[in-house]
């Protein structure tokens, strides 16, 4: 990474119009004026990650060696360029490392140096304070920085999703390099699946992908995933039972790893904090069905732990040799007679 110095017109024209009104006569010192003697204008960075905070918006660049650039700009998208600190917290392998961010006066710029990026994910934490008032948040950084976030929002805006459309699960849709998956999680459990689908949004074996997921929202956490039965889907658990407003996926195959941030478009700012919405990805499923033996015999009772249905209904499975009948109601208790 680098950044060019510039000389600015105004410079150029005054140093032109100097020369000819010197006209021969200018000593060897005004002769040698050069780039290095015009302060450098405020560098912008290429393709930010940009996240929006109430006052302005930070956007990151991070490379895979772990160089970072920051420019914080406000409301009006003028960089502010003083009174203003910060400091990363990398969580690697080895732990929590934290990582002072120093203004740079030639560009502009917040610039640290981070440890390699090595991981699938890394969760990197920012605390900058902006003329006394904290913007805080997480992001959830892949080997190849965040420049293969920006990628894969671009590869994935090919091809869209219908607005408010959702998975047959109820989740939240999204297009992960040449992927369409599903995200859903239980919302009194907090086991989280996630579906591979097919053109007709029909779930298909999730086969050797392997899934990761990075949950922001009141707290932060990264979820791995494993094969669930029969391959259908991959499944985890995610503590916050409630719905994040960022959520990173890698989905790594033998020869390859795709990375989107759900939702996400290249140039669109990702708003944070309180004012940030959520994205519907807790629901109420009915993957957590409890079974119980009736002491009668050649009866099972399977009680339905909906969140949805409040009846009250239990689903009763006689057993007959080799026949089978089901019925669903209500259980009636009869009162007692006294004489």
């Amino acid at each position: 990474m680098y950044a060019k110095r510039v000389v600015s017109a105004v410079a150029l024209t005054a140093l032109i119009a100097g020369s000819s009104l010197a006209a021969g006569c200018k000593s060897s010192a005004e002769a040698s004026v050069t780039e290095e003697s015009v302060e450098a204008v405020p560098v912008a960075l290429e393709e930010p990650l940009t996240e929006e905070h109430d006052g302005g918006s930070v956007g990151w660049e991070i490379a895979p060696d772990g160089a970072v650039r920051a420019i914080v700009t406000g409301p009006d998208g003028k960089p502010i360029d003083k009174d203003v600190s910060g400091t990363l917290t990398w969580k690697g392998p080895n732990g929590e490392e934290k990582i002072p961010l120093a203004l740079d006066a030639k560009t502009g710029l917040l610039v640290a140096a981070g440890p390699k990026l090595e991981a699938d994910l890394t969760p990197v934490k920012y605390d900058i304070v902006v003329a006394g008032k904290p913007w805080i948040g997480t992001l959830h950084v892949p080997a190849g920085g965040t420049r293969v976030i920006v990628e894969g929002a671009r590869k994935a805006e090919k091809r869209p999703i219908p607005a408010g459309k959702t998975g047959p699960n109820g989740g939240v849709i999204q297009v992960v390099g040449d992927d369409t998956i599903e995200v859903v999680a239980d919302k009194a459990s907090g086991q989280v699946r996630v579906y591979v689908l097919d053109a007709n949004l029909k779930p298909v074996p999730v086969g050797d992908r392997k899934i990761k997921l990075g949950f922001v929202g009141a707290s932060s956490e990264l979820v791995v995933l494993n094969p669930g039965p029969g391959g259908l889907y991959a499944v985890g658990t995610v503590a916050a039972k409630v719905n994040p407003v960022k959520l990173t996926v890698v989905v790594a195959h033998p020869t390859h790893a795709d990375v989107v941030l759900v939702g996400y478009r290249p140039g669109v700012h990702v708003v944070v904090g309180p004012a940030a919405p959520a994205l519907n990805v807790i629901v109420a499923t009915t993957w957590n069905v409890g079974v119980k033996v009736n002491a009668a015999p050649g009866v099972v009772v399977v009680h339905d732990d909906d969140d949805d249905d409040d009846d009250g209904r239990a689903v009763h499975i006689h057993v007959h040799g080799k026949h089978k009948h089901r019925h669903k109601g209500k259980h009636h208790h009869h009162p007692h007679h006294r004489h």
